[in-house]
């Protein structure tokens, strides 16, 4: 009997490298897209609703026979499952540039004996992973500045999710986490202070995440 060959199939399994960087960040956006277009023709066919039910009572005297479904429903994916959904994309994405840079940081150790680990340097996270292929290592970050901030960015945005279900009133430094958020032109906020994030920003952040673990994978052969 004839037997295939199987190979694994999830990139994260094996190391950091160009190829499989590129084939996880193919994959969350496209996971990422095919659940945005899902939302994009239910709303669109829930508008088409409301629309015919604004025609069907616009002589009415008041909105007693008025059928509010549809439009709750579109309130619904407006405002609560985009938003869980780009939590969702967000948390997963910033999950796998956490543990891609570390991983990074410990086939390093290894491969290059280094005497020092990741975990006996100061800080947290990503930026720990930075300190430690910046000065333990000697991987320059200047080339990816611009993407290093926009993560930067990327971080109190996870940080908010997670602590605080998006909540920028809970978070600390929220007075400078308002501010920004209110600055850009991909975040935003709805019901008072409960952070909003655009599809945009997930793809941008997706592409963010790209350039910088290629860019590290590039240099730690």
């Amino acid at each position: 009997m004839f037997k295939f060959n199987v190979y694994p199939t999830n990139p994260e399994l094996d190391r950091v490298t160009t190829r499989t960087v590129k084939n996880k960040i193919s994959y969350l956006r496209c996971h990422f897209e095919k659940i945005e277009n899902i939302f994009k023709i239910e709303s669109e066919e829930l508008l088409q609703e409301v629309n015919l039910e604004n025609k069907r009572t616009k002589s009415h005297e008041d909105d007693s026979q008025y059928d509010y479904r549809p439009s709750d429903s579109l309130r619904d994916i407006e405002f609560i499952y985009l938003r869980m959904h780009r939590y969702s994309a967000i948390l997963a994405s910033y999950s796998y540039l956490e543990s891609s840079m570390l991983k990074i940081c410990t086939d390093l150790e290894k491969r290059r004996n280094i005497a020092i680990s990741v975990s006996d340097l100061q800080g947290d996270g990503i930026f720990r992973c930075k300190k430690y292929l910046n000065k333990m290592a000697g991987i320059d970050f200047e080339e990816i500045n611009h993407q290093w901030s926009d993560l930067a960015t990327l971080n109190k945005l996870r940080n908010c999710i997670v602590h605080a279900d998006g909540d920028a009133e809970r978070v600390r430094g929220s007075d400078n986490f308002i501010a920004q958020i209110e600055s850009s032109a991909d975040l935003f906020f709805v019901e008072e202070r409960l952070l909003m994030i655009s599809s945009n920003f997930v793809y941008s952040s997706l592409n963010n995440i790209e350039s910088v673990l290629v860019y590290l994978a590039s240099r730690s052969t």
